[in-house]
């Protein structure tokens, strides 16, 4: 089973900020994001939202380290512009334009899926932005997902109905579900499409080991979606990064929210 949503912790703020057309939402918890520590943004999965990273959030804030929680253009309760396609890039865009309203200079980033591939969309356009990185469940060609290992997963009903339930409660248009799903559809299909050339934009640690982004490559051990072999060759095509494989599945955060706590833990605390 997949455990429930959870709920984000108390936020110190939360609104939205007019971004590249569209109202992003976002929110900040535990100490103010100028306080001196680099603040951890959490970067959700598709067709989800923020919420379901409410677990992590909230030990990270506990932990002493100011976050900030986005939802994606499109996703949970940020606006969309129906004018313009989805895309990572975008996404990336998106996300870098909030830390620049937010006086961010650099930030930690985690990415769930998606937000994964967002994150890697970030590290190579706006490096400069990133101090590390967190990719769990990423992919960089769109025939990478498994598709008959995400139909065999038991609660895959029970994931559609939270997407379906949550943006329509959520969502500033609860009724455009359907035109969303179909967007993500044609974004999925077709991106990411990377290679080796892309991922050469990475600064790494062995040309720059003071600012080029700490890297970790996570592969849950029991993942459904994303073939193992696809996290080694993005590790192998991004020199001096980490594989780090956590004893969970796609939904790990969910499912065992200690042991992804403690990947946290070791990733914030790495020193260069």
């Amino acid at each position: 089973m997949l455990p429930k949503t959870p709920n984000l912790p108390h936020a110190t703020f939360s609104g939205v900020a007019r971004i590249n057309n569209v109202n992003l939402w976002y929110a900040l918890f535990g100490p103010p994001i100028d306080s001196g520590r680099i603040p951890v943004l959490f970067l959700h999965g598709g067709k989800i939202n923020s919420n379901w990273w409410g677990l992590q959030i909230k030990h990270v804030a506990e932990k002493g380290y100011p976050v900030i929680a986005l939802d994606t253009r499109g996703h949970g309760r940020s606006s969309d512009d129906d004018t313009v396609s989805f895309s990572y890039d975008l996404f990336a865009d998106d996300t870098a334009a909030l830390l620049a309203y937010l006086k961010v200079p650099r930030a930690s980033v985690t990415g769930w899926s998606d937000g994964a591939n967002t994150a890697l969309s970030l590290a190579m356009r706006y490096g400069d932005k990133i101090d590390r990185a967190l990719i769990f469940g990423a992919n960089y060609q769109p025939d990478q997902v498994n598709i008959e290992g995400m139909l065999a997963i038991p609660f895959l009903d029970d994931v559609k109905s939270r997407m379906k339930l949550e943006y329509e409660a959520l969502s500033p248009h609860p009724g455009k579900f359907e035109s969303f799903m179909a967007k993500m559809g044609l974004m999925q299909g077709a991106l990411p499409n990377w290679n080796e050339q892309s991922f050469a934009q990475i600064r790494t640690r062995l040309e720059d080991p003071i600012h080029a982004p700490l890297m970790w490559i996570v592969d849950g051990a029991s993942e459904e979606i994303i073939p193992r072999r696809v996290f080694r060759e993005i590790r192998d095509m991004i020199p001096g990064s980490t594989q780090i494989v956590v004893r969970v599945g796609h939904f790990g955060p969910l499912q065992d929210p200690d042991a992804f706590n403690a990947l946290l833990d070791r990733w914030l605390g790495e020193n260069r």
